[in-house]
């Protein structure tokens, strides 16, 4: 009895390993959660404020890649300081979606991360969310940096994970959200202002929970 016992917790086990890995994969293709999340990136307000947004389509090559179901790739400018923000926002299954982080994304472009990432918390009204940060700087020569941030979440609730697989193993979907400051400046030592960062997105942030909250209206 004892035998069989284990004999069935194993199965189990095996089985629940092949379920994650499923999801984790992509094994079984887009399922209904990624549809879903995907359509509603597009309640994401293009202008919010003093950010006027543009659409900047990605390469298709990009988003197979990275096996996203659906991405929002956009460039905000503040009409009265002319600050520029980058945003992309990928939604997919978690495996794929959790895999890749900006030091291998922008590594491909000829970028180097500088140091180690550290995480910052953006607080609004109603809520915080948690970012990784790192400078990013050519690895030939300097011409400009890039200050990136990026976290995982889902409904619109964002988390600098360390390991987003596993932290979101039993969801089937994953969002991940990349926020770019560009800093033309030839100053290997100058750091940009956060400030301007950590205003667009608490204008942002809101906005996009209430987009992608499973309690959004269809």
């Amino acid at each position: 009895m004892l035998r069989g016992l284990v004999i069935v917790l194993v199965a189990s086990a095996v089985v629940a390993v092949g379920l994650l890995e499923g999801i984790w994969s992509n094994r079984w293709g887009s399922s209904e959660d990624d549809e879903l999340t995907a359509a509603r990136l597009e309640r994401i307000p293009m202008n919010l404020g003093n950010w006027m947004g543009t659409d900047a389509p990605l390469d298709a090559k990009i988003i197979r890649v990275a096996e996203a179901t659906g991405s929002l790739s956009r460039v905000y400018v503040n009409r009265q300081t002319g600050a520029r923000i980058d945003i992309l926002l990928l939604t997919g299954p978690t495996g794929p979606i959790g895999a890749h982080t900006p030091d291998v994304c922008y590594g491909g472009l000829g970028y180097s991360m500088q140091g180690t990432a550290k995480t910052v918390r953006i607080d609004w009204s109603g809520g915080h969310a948690d970012f990784w940060n790192a400078r990013f700087v050519k690895k030939v020569r300097f011409d400009g940096s890039l200050q990136v941030f990026w976290a995982w979440g889902v409904d619109g609730n964002w988390e600098a994970s360390i390991n987003p697989r596993a932290d979101f193993a039993l969801r089937s979907t994953l969002n991940k959200l990349y926020v770019v400051l560009m800093d033309n400046r030839a100053d290997e030592m100058h750091q940009p202002d956060l400030n301007t960062f950590k205003e667009f997105l608490g204008e942002f942030l809101p906005l996009v929970k209430k987009a992608l909250s499973s309690d959004a209206g269809s």
